[in-house]
C-alpha cells in the first residue's frame, strides 16, 4: 500500500515508467516499561518515508512523530503520550552526494504543535572521515530553524569497529543544543552487537547522559548498563524487543534502579 501511495504521488507529477526500485519505508511500534522508583510508562512511535524517484531520485517525503524524530532517544524514558497528544513532523527532503564520503540532506517542513503549524528548515550533513574495510567513523550534524525562532542543532561523532562477522561495536557521542533550554545535552555510549541470525541479535553496553550549562558546568543526569534482544519473528515485518537495563539517575540520588522495556513493532517495506 505504501509503495503504491508513493508511486501514485510520483505519477501525479511525472508520467512515464521508471526502473528504479522504491525505497518507501514505514515503521510503527509500541513500547511499555517499568522501572524502580518510577511509574509505569508507555509510548507509541511511527515513521513514514515516501520516495519519489520519478520527480527526483533523491527526493523523499517524511512524516513522523516527535518520538521517532528525537535523536537522543535511548529508551531510558518514554513520553507516555497518545497519538492525539503528540507533536508531528512533515517535511520534504532532498539528498545530495557531494562526494562518496560526504552527503547533505536539505528540506523544509511543518511541525504540528498543539494544532499549530510551525514551518521549519532542516539541514543534515554526514561526513565519513575514516573507512577501512569494515571499520568506519563519521561526523553527523542536524540543524533546524523554526519560524517561531526555535533553533536545534545535533552534532554526533560515531564509530563502528568490526570484531568478527557476527560481532561489532558502536561508539556514539552526541552533543545537542536548543535555545529552548539554558543547557546543552551531552550523551555517550558504547554498544556491542552480537548477530545470531538474520532475524535475531542482541545488543549490550553502557552509556552516560549529562548536561552542560553555558559550556562550563558538567552535570551527570544518569549512567546506565543496557541490553536488548531483537527478534524479527514473523516474515520480515513483525518484531519484538526485550530490553533490561540498570540505571543510576541524579533525580533518585543515583540509587540503583532496574528497568525492563518491552517493544513490539511492524516494518512496512518491500525488499
Amino acid at each position: 500500500m505504501l509503495i503504491d501511495t508513493s508511486n501514485s504521488i510520483d505519477d501525479y507529477f511525472i508520467d512515464g515508467n521508471i526502473s528504479t526500485s522504491s525505497n518507501t519505508y514505514g515503521e510503527f511500534s509500541t513500547s511499555i516499561a517499568q522501572e524502580s522508583y518510577l511509574s509505569f510508562e508507555n509510548d507509541v512511535r511511527f515513521r513514514l518515508r515516501l520516495n519519489l524517484p520519478k520527480i527526483q531520485k533523491n527526493l523523499r517525503l517524511v512524516f513522523e512523530d516527535d518520538s521517532s524524530d528525537n535523536l537522543l532517544y535511548d529508551g531510558t524514558q518514554l513520553n507516555d503520550q497518545h497519538l492525539d497528544t503528540k507533536e508531528y513532523f512533515l517535511r520534504l527532503e532532498y539528498l545530495n552526494y557531494v562526494k562518496n564520503t560526504f552527503n547533505i540532506r536539505m528540506g523544509g517542513g511543518l511541525k504540528v504543535r498543539k494544532r499549530n503549524l510551525v514551518p521549519y528548515l532542516n539541514v543534515r550533513a554526514r561526513y565519513e572521515f575514516y573507512n577501512e574495510q569494515k571499520n568506519k567513523s563519521e561526523l553527523f550534524n542536524r540543524f533546524r530553524y523554526y519560524s517561531d525562532g526555535e533553533i536545534e542543532n545535533n552534532l554526533e561523532l560515531n564509530s563502528l569497529y568490526t570484531i568478527s562477522d557476527d560481532l561489532y561495536t558502536l561508539w556514539t557521542n552526541t552533543f545537542y543544543h536548543t535555545n529552548r533550554f539554558p543547557h546543552e545535552t551531552l550523551a555517550s555510549s558504547i554498544t556491542a552487537v552480537s548477530i545470531f541470525t538474520d532475524k535475531q541479535h542482541i545488543r549490550y553496553g553502557l552509556g552516560i547522559s549529562s548536561h552542560v550549562n553555558k559550556f562550563q558546568d558538567l552535570t551527570v543526569d544518569y549512567y546506565y548498563l543496557h541490553s536488548a534482544f531483537h527478534h524479527l519473528f514473523y516474515k520480515d515485518w513483525a518484531y519484538y524487543e526485550i530490553s533490561p537495563s540498570i540505571l543510576q539517575r541524579k533525580n533518585n540520588d543515583f540509587k540503583t534502579s532496574y528497568r525492563l522495556l518491552v517493544k513490539f513493532g511492524i516494518y512496512f517495506h518491500k525488499k
